[in-house]
């Protein structure tokens, strides 16, 4: 693990198990680089030409397309690694399943950053690398952040070997440093554009979405960020507008996040003298719960969800979860490893499983 902290210029990095200038794998700490790259090239309203012409930039970078997070072909690594593969992944967008029409429901989709990504590229002339190369990392100096391979493997179960496949890069292909990232926060804090990235435009289980970002409220005080998961990385960036605050978690475990969580909350503590505080737990009826029982499918999991005393059991990848009710159609896991997680149902035959809808077909 890597921390790093920026208050008001006051800057510090530590570290556990590793130097402090590791390179990790940043995962979608990416998007918010691809949506100041897109922003500053595209306008928001321009139609992207590959998806129903109701789909525009803007709901790209904000996640309200309503497509499915993933290509139904999977492993995207079987595009290759040349100038071509991006744009090979965006010829196969228009066979993504598609949920609900534009601005309806926010739903995480990855495949939203690869066509802005694809986009930005274009216009800029060259490839989405050498356009995020040109117009961010260089101004901003950040010579530790590329996309390039990390000094470390990921762990655990989720752990994938072999490199990032480069049709990804642009929703979570950038391997960097906690200082690098530190410097890249300090940096969008002044950008003209960060007031449109924070602007919200969707709303995710808890908070909201703007472009690239996510927002909370701490402590009655807006915080913005994005974290990241991705082959045994979890990491995390939060931006504190308000007291010029930035913080950078990186790890190299699956359960990174779940450590990270506590180190957030002293980082709010010291700069905020708040927690975030969790929404507490309510009872359903019966058949309220019974509702929601159904199978579901997206274009990465199959979860059978059924009804049980007090909750939901969720069932994915033959792991069984019990999800705890924060309101009607809304459910956190109260404790284990998945402690925290959360799904939730905005309409009927849809639910949010954590953040990417699945439908239900059964």
């Amino acid at each position: 693990m890597a921390v790093g902290t920026s208050v008001a210029g006051d800057i510090s990095v530590v570290a556990l198990g590793c130097d402090p200038d590791t390179r990790f794998r940043a995962a979608s700490i990416t998007k918010p680089f691809t949506a100041l790259l897109a922003g500053g090239l595209l306008d928001l309203d321009d139609a992207t030409g590959v998806w129903p012409s109701d789909v525009r930039v803007r709901h790209l970078l904000s996640q309200m397309t309503g497509f499915d997070c993933e290509l139904p072909g999977g492993d995207l690594s079987r595009l290759g690694d040349g100038d071509d593969a991006l744009a090979a992944a965006v010829d196969e967008l228009p066979s993504v399943r598609r949920f609900v029409g534009s601005d309806e429901i926010w739903s995480y989709a990855n495949t939203g950053y690869w066509l802005a990504g694809h986009l930005a590229a274009v216009r800029s002339g060259a490839s989405y690398e050498a356009a995020l190369a040109d117009r961010v990392l260089t101004p901003f100096g950040l010579e530790a952040t590329s996309f390039g391979e990390p000094d470390l493997d990921g762990t655990g179960a989720l752990a994938v070997p072999g490199p990032y496949p480069r049709a990804r890069r642009p929703s979570g292909g950038l391997v960097s440093t906690a200082a690098d990232l530190l410097k890249f926060g300090q940096r969008l804090l002044t950008e003209p554009f960060f007031a449109e990235m924070r602007r919200p435009r969707g709303k995710p289980i808890g908070g909201v979405y703007g472009l690239g970002l996510f927002g909370e409220r701490v402590g009655g005080v807006d915080v913005w960020g994005h974290p990241g998961s991705y082959g045994g990385f979890q990491t995390q960036l939060l931006l504190v507008p308000d007291a010029r605050a930035v913080f950078v978690g990186l790890t190299n475990a699956e359960l990174g996040a779940k450590a990270l969580y506590d180190v957030e909350n002293a980082f709010f503590d010291e700069v905020l003298g708040a927690r975030r505080i969790l929404p507490p737990f309510v009872e359903l009826v019966e058949d309220q719960l019974a509702a929601y029982a159904g199978r579901y499918e997206n274009s990465d999991a199959t979860a059978d969800i059924r009804a049980a005393h007090g909750g939901l059991v969720l069932t994915v990848a033959g792991e069984e979860l019990f999800l705890r009710p924060l309101g009607d159609g809304r459910f956190r896991v109260a404790d284990g490893p998945h402690v925290r997680e959360r799904i939730d149902f905005p309409r009927d035959g849809l639910v949010r499983l954590g953040s990417r809808l699945a439908a239900r077909v059964a």
